[in-house]
């Protein structure tokens, strides 16, 4: 519960108890302590105390309009009061109280809607607001909104230089109890928030699922990736001859390049298949041998016997002379 909230119900727990522990609770003593509790600068919550079997004894009683005004102070306006001639006057403390309870009215979803849609997104105009609350200078709308931050009543910000004069409504204490008849409003407002949720959940749902599934791909794409550098790289390498030396790699011919790594992803989404084929069909010794100029093949070992020849020659060429 908030702190501010939880003080107004504090509030008037004095005033209940008197009401319910009195012996002879007449319409005048309760018309009393109801003009006692609305000058109480801490008490702006009245629910429990408009339940009470005595309080509403009051109704058709020549104190009828001290009921009446304790349901404005709990949840009507400043213009509901003045529109009621037979209610009884307020002095400042209590015009003030209704003003500011008035005002936090005004801030909530459950306001009444304003002449020429001057309200909107919890802005409310300088015009509206002075309309509404009736005053007659900015300066003491001002005075008054400064005066309900103070009392943590609500938080909002001046524009007084914008066009028009606003009032920025950021947060209001949960100090106003419901009309009778806002029941069918708070459950639409409560549906509507509830279908937003809904929205937003299903949305992120949907994004979710996208990064997974991209992720997969990626996974899986790298994956063939480097399946296919594997096989290549096993595939260059050959075991130890018959004389028990080893060929290693096989030696990169002038001119040949290994593939790239666009040549690895076409190969992988299948874009280059007559690549693939021919690939897949040659012998990689033959390959090598015939970029080298050995024909009918050969491995790296014979080409180092072609070397040896070409040396006997030349020592016989010696011998000769």
């Amino acid at each position: 519960m908030d702190q501010v909230q939880a003080k107004a119900l504090a509030a008037i727990q004095p005033v209940i108890y008197q009401i319910t522990t009195s012996k002879n609770a007449t319409p005048r003593f309760v018309a009393e302590l109801i003009k006692g509790v609305i000058s109480d600068r801490g008490a702006y919550i009245f629910t429990e105390l408009l339940q009470l079997p005595t309080v509403q004894a009051l109704r058709g009683t020549e104190f009828e309009p001290w009921l009446t005004l304790l349901e404005i102070f709990s949840w009507g306006t400043y213009q509901e009061y003045k529109a009621n001639p037979l209610l009884p006057q307020l002095d400042v403390h209590q015009t003030l109280k209704l003003r500011q309870l008035t005002l936090l009215t005004l801030a909530s979803p459950f306001s009444p809607p304003t002449p020429n849609n001057t309200t909107t997104n919890n802005n409310l105009t300088y015009a509206a607001l002075l309309s509404r609350l009736q005053l007659s200078s900015p300066e003491e709308l001002e005075s008054l909104i400064t005066a309900s931050i103070d009392c943590n009543l609500l938080t909002a910000r001046l524009y007084p230089t914008s066009s028009p004069s606003a009032v920025h409504i950021i947060s209001v204490a949960p100090l106003r109890d419901l009309r009778p008849q806002s029941l069918t409003t708070l459950l639409q407002i409560l549906q509507t928030w509830e279908s937003r949720c809904v929205s937003v959940v299903s949305d992120l749902e949907a994004q979710i699922a996208t990064i997974r599934n991209t992720a997969q791909q990626r996974a899986l794409k790298e994956k063939k990736r480097q399946d296919l550098v594997d096989s290549l790289v096993l595939s260059t390498d050959r075991p130890s001859n018959d004389n028990g030396v080893s060929e290693g790699r096989a030696i990169r011919a002038p001119g040949q390049k290994l593939g790239s790594k666009r040549d690895l992803d076409q190969h992988i989404e299948g874009e280059d298949d007559d690549y693939e084929e021919e690939y897949e069909g040659m012998d990689l010794d033959e390959g090598i041998s015939e970029s080298a100029g050995f024909p009918g093949g050969g491995s790296g070992s014979g080409g180092r016997g072609g070397g040896l020849s070409r040396g006997a020659k030349r020592n016989r060429g010696r011998g000769s002379k």
